[in-house]
């Protein structure tokens, strides 16, 4: 094997692509602490038992695992939503709510969904915890679309439903309505032309997301630079009951 060879997915980045990285997380920061979120720092590698059944089969398939030197299947970080909320549940019932993070990091995924495409992407998300409201959901919403406008002219972010579940994590019923705050949303963005909204049937049953989604696009519409939504149940996996919205951007997106 050549010395210069690096892994598929996997490379350096040399002074000008860091210079460029810093530069793109620098504005993040700006943005995110000038709204009042706080950073949070992860762990590169968790236990994978206490994500079983929590982050689904996709997610899962796509997680690098491994058993460590106690004999303990352990796993690299491939999504960071999970990762947080393990990490504050058990804090939550001392922390005044609502409670705003962000967090920046590499994710590490086993399969490339496009040819050439890293396997190493570095994130950073934000996410607001401990608010149902759909003022939270307008905020997150709009904070988004602010970020991905410094980036980009004709940013875009394309909103849904879901095909929304239940806050115990099940698909809703033909009978039920979506929860108000997001049967609201189109009314409160309306005369705002970079939100669209979108229809969906059905709820994904591996996800964990309850309610709102929505994925923000560059100029060329291709593929999204950044998703998130509400994931109400999220946080009851790991002991702690509150509600919570947040999105992740992939910086390798961005220009």
């Amino acid at each position: 094997m050549g010395k210069t060879r690096y892994p598929t997915g996997a490379r350096p980045l040399l002074i000008e692509e860091t210079a460029r990285r810093r530069r793109i997380e620098s504005r993040f920061v700006a943005l995110l602490e000038g709204n009042g979120f706080a950073e949070v720092v992860l762990p590169i590698i968790d236990f994978a038992e206490p994500y079983a059944g929590v982050t689904g089969r996709e997610s899962a398939r796509q997680s690098y695992r491994f058993t460590d030197r106690e004999g303990e299947l352990v796993a690299i970080r491939s999504d960071f939503t999970p990762m947080v909320a393990r990490a504050l549940a058990p804090a939550l019932p001392e922390s005044e709510l609502p409670l705003r993070v962000f967090y920046r990091g590499d994710v590490i995924r086993c399969d490339a969904t496009r040819l050439g495409a890293n396997r190493e992407m570095f994130q950073i998300g934000a996410e607001i915890i401990g608010d149902a409201s759909s003022e939270a959901d307008i905020a997150m919403l709009r904070l988004a679309a602010a970020i991905a406008s410094e980036f980009f002219e004709n940013a875009l972010v394309v909103y849904t439903d879901g095909g929304w579940q239940m806050a115990d994590g099940k698909s809703a019923d033909a009978d039920s309505s979506p929860p108000s705050a997001v049967r609201h949303l189109p009314s409160l963005l309306e005369n705002d032309a970079r939100f669209v909204y979108h229809e969906q049937d059905e709820a994904d049953p591996s996800s964990y997301y309850t309610g709102l989604r929505f994925w923000v696009y560059g100029d060329d519409r291709r593929k999204p630079i950044a998703q998130g939504g509400r994931y109400d149940s999220l946080y009851s996996r790991f002991g702690a009951d509150a509600p919570a919205i947040g999105f992740t951007f992939t910086i390798d997106d961005l220009d």
